[in-house]
């Protein structure tokens, strides 16, 4: 049986985890989950989908799109 120290433990893990996946840029398009590619060498930062102009960080928002 689980005691409140270990849901607090389990919690306060997923939160870490949580804000972990908030700061890593994404890698495939959060529309329809095609891979991103690297935008044009005057702006090597940016990640596009080539399908629909989904951009990364123009169109990012971490708290839909992070994965947890």
């Amino acid at each position: 049986m689980a005691t409140g120290w270990d849901l607090y433990a389990t919690l306060q893990e997923q939160a870490e985890y949580a804000e972990y996946y908030k700061t890593q840029p994404p890698t495939a398009c959060p529309n329809d989950g095609e891979p991103l590619k690297a935008g044009p060498s005057n702006q090597p930062s940016v990640l596009y989908c080539p399908f629909d102009g989904w951009q990364y960080p123009r169109d990012w928002d971490p708290g839909t799109h992070s994965g947890m």
